[in-house]
């Protein structure tokens, strides 16, 4: 690691749990903030930074960084606003939403206020999607870019510059088989077993908390092959075990994790939270060997690509002719398997049987 990364990591655990936060070397805390806005954490650290006294950064760069702090804060008054607007509404519908990420993973950081996100995630389920769509639309300032329909899982609602996605289902889950596992497991999680908590005064519904910690790793998971996964999510997977520890069934979870053949990835995941972002082991479900190639490896990739930052090679490369694309695409299907073999080959099988199952040409064709 280079000093920057390891004084990021050192950084992190103090904002996490409140460790002390010692330096060999001098902090470069421009290589520290650019890891740090790279993997969407740049508030944790700052507001660290801004409690050292020695080590501390320039007074411009503090400057800088209780800048971020600021916005980061309005911008999540402004979404407290909108979420209790929007579910009010709904529940005058008697629509009872589900909150998904964000402030329901927020509460569980040590200070709330310092979680980055920009967006508002509600699950409605299938029954009550297009009616909470249409009330959720009328709401002052609710407007959404297109037509009336579904993207995928959800529906894109936008308050001014703040974005809104109401779920008929939580993930979109490809593989046929896969699906109808997924499918058991949020309605155990988000229909059977729902939760109350507490919000600032206000009542809001959130999954159970096997689910909640099942999701969190699985959005983290589904970032991780298609879009990058960073350090933030990684931080959110840790800080859901860590604050639900002995609060939740593990028989369930286990068999969560081994229906949908993840658990492989989870043990690589957790082996990364123990030893740069510091969960105890003890509180680390199933925590086993993992060899130590296949854990630097993972370490390289998240470096790399951090949250939601990988390059999308169709929409950059995409070469012109059809015969041109076609050759692309089957080349990128063998580059993707090899790339997720070298780090999950378990997976990258399962991912490759999967994708002859539904049909290579076909799945081809989609890319």
């Amino acid at each position: 690691m280079t000093n920057a990364e390891t004084q990021y990591f050192a950084l992190m655990r103090a904002a996490l749990w409140g460790q002390p936060v010692t330096f060999d070397e001098a902090p470069d805390w421009k290589g520290i903030m650019r890891i740090a806005r790279h993997h969407a954490t740049s508030v944790l650290v700052a507001e660290v930074a801004s409690r050292l006294t020695d080590n501390a950064p320039t007074e411009a760069m503090l400057g800088t960084m209780k800048t971020e702090m600021r916005g980061n804060l309005i911008n999540q008054l402004e979404l407290k606003q909108i979420l209790v607007m929007a579910v009010k509404a709904l529940r005058q519908k008697g629509i009872e939403p589900v909150l998904l990420k964000g402030f329901g993973l927020s509460v569980l950081y040590p200070n709330p206020n310092l979680r980055q996100f920009g967006d508002i995630d509600l699950f409605v389920g299938h029954n009550s999607f297009h009616e909470a769509c249409t009330v959720l639309r009328s709401l002052p300032g609710g407007y959404n870019w297109g037509e009336e329909i579904e993207v995928g899982r959800h529906y894109n609602i936008e308050f001014g510059h703040h974005p809104m996605e109401v779920h008929h289902v939580s993930a979109d889950v490809k593989d046929p088989k896969e699906s109808a596992i997924y499918a058991a497991i949020e309605r155990d999680g988000l229909c059977e077993h729902p939760r109350h908590i507490d919000f600032e005064g206000f009542d809001l519904v959130v999954p159970s908390k096997e689910f909640e910690v099942f999701f969190t790793f699985f959005h983290a998971w589904h970032h991780f092959m298609t879009t990058g996964v960073g350090w933030r999510q990684m931080s959110d997977v840790a800080m859901t075990i860590h604050a639900y520890h002995g609060q939740y069934d593990l028989d369930k979870l286990h068999q969560w994790l081994t229906a949908m053949h993840l658990m492989q990835p989870w043990q690589a995941f957790g082996s990364l939270m123990v030893e740069y972002l510091g969960l105890p082991i003890a509180e680390m479900p199933f925590y086993g060997f993992v060899h130590r190639r296949r854990v630097r490896e993972l370490y390289k990739r998240i470096m790399a690509e951090g949250n939601f930052r990988r390059p999308n090679r169709f929409k950059y490369h995409k070469p012109k002719g059809r015969l041109a694309q076609k050759i692309h695409a089957f080349i990128s299907i063998f580059v993707d398997f090899f790339q997720l073999a070298d780090v999950f080959p378990d997976r990258a099988f399962h991912e490759m049987h999967s994708l002859l199952r539904k049909g290579f040409w076909k799945n081809l064709r989609k890319k």
